[in-house]
C-alpha cells in the first residue's frame, strides 16, 4: 500500500513539473523553446548583426543563468528598439564595447 501511494505522488508531481509555462516580454507572452542557446543564438546572430553599431554576439551568464550577450558600439534607441530583451525564453542582454577591430598580424 505504501509503495501504491509513493507511485501516485510521483506520477502526479510529474505531471506539473513537464508543464511548459510562458515567458513573457515587454512583446507580449512566448513559450519557451526547445532548442538550446547555442541553435538560438545561430538563429539570430545574422539578423543582428546587420542592425548598425552591433559589433558581435555571445553566449554569456546573467544571474547564475545563460543568456546571449549582443555587442554594440554604443548603447542608443536607435539599437535598442532592434534588439529584443528576449528571444525564444533566453534573456538578451547588451553590452556597450566600443568599435571592435581585428588586430594587425605581425
Amino acid at each position: 500500500m505504501t509503495l501504491f501511494i509513493a507511485g501516485i505522488m510521483v506520477l502526479s508531481g510529474s505531471d506539473v513539473s513537464c508543464v511548459k509555462k510562458p515567458v513573457s516580454n515587454s512583446e507580449g507572452a512566448q513559450k519557451m523553446t526547445t532548442k538550446t542557446i547555442e541553435q538560438v543564438l545561430q538563429a539570430h546572430t545574422d539578423e543582428w548583426m546587420a542592425v548598425p553599431g552591433v559589433v558581435g554576439t555571445a553566449i554569456g551568464e546573467f544571474k547564475g543563468k545563460p543568456c546571449i550577450k549582443v555587442f554594440v558600439v554604443k548603447k542608443n534607441e536607435e539599437v535598442k528598439k532592434k534588439i529584443p530583451s528576449q528571444v525564444e525564453g533566453f534573456p538578451v542582454r547588451m553590452e556597450e564595447t566600443g568599435e571592435i577591430r581585428a588586430l594587425e598580424k605581425s
